[in-house]
């Protein structure tokens, strides 16, 4: 039997990029991380790519002559057809033609796919998700992305958008959230919102350890500060903590009654900093929520792979699409 190829997986980000050198076995063969840096736009993201890329190929041991192709995660909304990222505000990037561009480069075939989606499809590969066929992904952070496999594919849905679970409406005449509406799940949920209410503690001296750290900056308030002051006892940190915890158990729940899942995975700095009290209390909220019938047979899991996760559901999907290919 023939040796399946290696490829790479690259996972574009606001603030790093890593790419991996993948073995059929979705093994990570050599890697490489790098800053994305100050310099935004097409041209000074697309160097910083091609860098990161040539280092991961030199860090396995190889040459770009045994890499069978590219699988790229990137944030924002991308037109997968086209291979272009049409816009992601945190890098500057405007109707960027990544695909042709890097296959013009490397000589390689190239596939695009949203970052979370990836992060998903590789937890079901080779992480959380294995032995699952039916899984909903959630990623709490910055904001709160989401990934759904059904039936063992990635469902993308009509235009490529699916999956957009943190702008489910949780709380009606909630908070604003990002998008301009109001009580999204992302709104009260994620990390940016959770560090909002932080301030106020921060504020009226509730959060020594937040106030020490970052001020009444709420953009300076990261998860490990956060998890710092709920080791240390402040208790009002954790409450806020526990109640954005439940909040996300009611989005859970939501996506059990729509999408009937067999397992829910949960990653991303919150879960990875907050620990198992965090995925209890989320977990507790979604069977509060949820169809009683429904929701009792779900399965709650971590995710596994960590930054891995995006870089091998990204060459995971570039395989697939050279098996779809193969059988045309």
């Amino acid at each position: 039997m023939a040796e399946i190829p290696l490829v790479l997986g690259f996972d574009l980000g606001g603030t790093k990029m890593l790419a991996a050198v993948v073995g059929g076995d979705f093994s990570v063969r050599g890697r490489a991380k790098q800053k994305t840096g100050t310099e935004r736009g097409n041209d000074a993201v697309f160097a910083g790519i091609v860098d990161t890329i040539e280092q991961a190929i030199t860090n396995a041991g190889c040459g770009l002559s045994d890499i069978a192709g590219v699988g790229i995660a990137c944030p924002g909304p991308i037109d997968m057809r086209a291979g272009v990222v049409l816009e992601t505000p945190n890098l500057d990037l405007r109707d960027f033609a990544l695909r042709d561009r890097l296959t013009k480069k490397l000589g390689v075939p190239v596939v695009l796919e949203n970052d979370v989606n990836a992060g998903v499809y590789g937890e079901y590969v080779a992480g959380a998700g294995r032995g699952f066929r039916h899984i909903v992904g959630l990623f709490p952070g910055t904001g709160i992305g989401g990934g759904l496999i059904l039936d063992g594919k990635l469902y993308r849905g009509a235009r490529g958008g699916a999956g957009e679970i943190g702008h489910m409406v949780v709380q009606v005449d909630g908070r604003r959230c990002g998008c301009g509406r109001f009580g999204c799940l992302e709104a009260v949920a994620s990390r940016s919102a959770l560090a909002k209410d932080l301030v106020a503690l921060a504020a009226n001296g509730e959060a020594p350890i937040i106030r020490e750290k970052a001020g009444t900056d709420f953009l300076a308030i990261k998860s490990g500060t956060i998890a710092k002051a709920m080791e240390a006892g402040e208790a009002a940190v954790t409450e806020l903590v526990m109640r954005s915890a439940r909040f996300l158990g009611i989005g859970m729940g939501n996506c059990v009654n729509v999408f009937d899942p067999e397992l829910i995975i949960l990653g991303g700095g919150m879960v990875e900093r907050f620990g198992t009290q965090y995925l209890a209390v989320a977990t507790e909220s979604m069977r509060e929520t949820g169809m009683k019938r429904m929701v009792e047979h779900v399965k709650v899991k971590a995710a596994e792979l960590g930054d891995d996760a995006a870089v091998i559901g990204a060459a995971a999907l570039l395989r697939e699409s050279f098996a779809r290919e193969s059988s045309r």
